[in-house]
């Protein structure tokens, strides 16, 4: 996406949906193989004969640059740097990585890179502030801060109105709120590691592009914000590693009760505090839920009885809840259910268990189930 090589979307697809098309074609055609997946993401390998032909045709366009490097061709799209010199780069540059460098600032001139598309600062941990000119970006669709240093984000960062992909990580206990108009375009956002973070930030309902919303490692974190259910088109939430958060989502309002959301999965993974599922978004997604991971959760003993109003739901996965102890009476109802996974959940596996589980019966119809421990 960040070189132009993707074809305008249809109707009613998404840039990114262009993409996993394309990612689609390469694994079916054995250009890329599948290598693993972590929670609700994948890894790809290349063949080597592949990758030789790969940077064979893309030599004039991708460089990778060090201390030893002189000048960079203007042909040049897409640049790695190896360390933290600063070579002079091209104005046409379309993706930038500078991952991991110690770098305690970027120059002011990178306000001139007008067309860059993708921006990486992952583990710039010394990078405390953006310059004057990051605004200037406007052509920027993907910006990756996770572990920097950064105390704030910049006010001039909601003017990048193309931003598609947003990773943060803050120091500050707020974020500052999302004015209308901004960030219209935003389909995933992470915050990870954003250990003083007490709530996310006023103005998420102006979101409205938003499908991927992901938590990790904030573990100030206390709730979600009620403006998520403005959020019609989001398809995957992910929360995981924030300890102090509970979940408890209940209709505020009589217009509550027919929310339409699109939520597809939900994972939930290693909250000490979490009693309970939120409602409000996974209801409102009965006809839309395929997926619901919940892990590392020790206090929630029971799961919800609504939870058989998600008739579309197709995997549950539930591992070291060891205080569960049953799921809910009627689960054969979801007749949609195709996988189920219980995995160290003491009483869940003793009784659920196929040979000898006194409630065996009552998930024998699922096709796939796996119980261990």
């Amino acid at each position: 996406m960040a070189n132009g090589l993707l074809e305008h979307p249809k109707q009613n697809q998404e840039w990114e949906d262009v993409g996993k098309r394309y990612l689609n074609d390469l694994l079916s055609r054995c250009l890329i193989q599948k290598e693993n997946k972590f929670r609700l993401k994948f890894t790809f390998k290349m063949h080597d004969l592949v990758h030789d032909l790969a940077l064979d045709v893309s030599q004039k366009e991708c460089k990778i640059v060090n201390s030893e490097t002189k000048t960079v061709d203007e042909n040049v799209r897409h640049l790695l740097l190896c360390d933290e010199k600063l070579v002079e780069v091209p104005h046409y540059l379309r993706a930038l990585e500078l991952r991991g460098l110690p770098l305690t600032a970027l120059p002011n001139s990178i306000g001139t890179l007008k067309h860059l598309r993708d921006l990486d600062l992952d583990g710039c941990s010394r990078i405390r502030e953006l310059p004057r000119s990051f605004n200037k970006l406007r052509s920027l669709q993907s910006l990756n801060l996770r572990d920097t240093d950064l105390k704030q984000l910049p006010d001039s960062l909601q003017r990048l109105i193309e931003l598609r992909h947003l990773v943060i990580t803050i120091k500050a206990t707020h974020l500052k709120e999302i004015q209308a108009g901004c960030w219209t375009s935003l389909q995933y956002l992470k915050l990870v590691r954003c250990i003083n973070l007490e709530c996310l930030p006023e103005g998420m309902q102006y979101l409205k592009s938003l499908r991927t919303l992901a938590l990790r490692y904030c573990i100030r974190l206390v709730s979600l914000p009620w403006s998520l259910k403005f959020l019609k088109k989001l398809e995957h939430l992910v929360i995981v590693d924030c300890a102090q958060i509970n979940l408890k989502m209940e209709a505020e309002e009589e217009e509550d009760n027919d929310l339409q959301l699109s939520l597809k999965t939900f994972l939930m993974d290693g909250s000490d505090a979490l009693t309970d599922l939120p409602r409000l978004l996974l209801q409102g997604s009965s006809s839309t839920l395929q997926q619901l991971q919940i892990s590392w959760c020790p206090n929630l003993f029971v799961l919800p009885s609504w939870l058989l109003n998600l008739t579309s739901l197709q995997k549950l996965e539930i591992k070291d809840c060891g205080n569960l102890s049953a799921l809910p009476e009627g689960i054969d109802r979801l007749t949609n259910l195709r996988e189920l996974t219980i995995d160290r959940c003491p009483e869940l596996s003793k009784r659920y268990r196929e040979n000898g589980g006194e409630d065996w019966h009552k998930i024998a119809h699922i096709q796939k189930v796996a119980i261990n421990g």
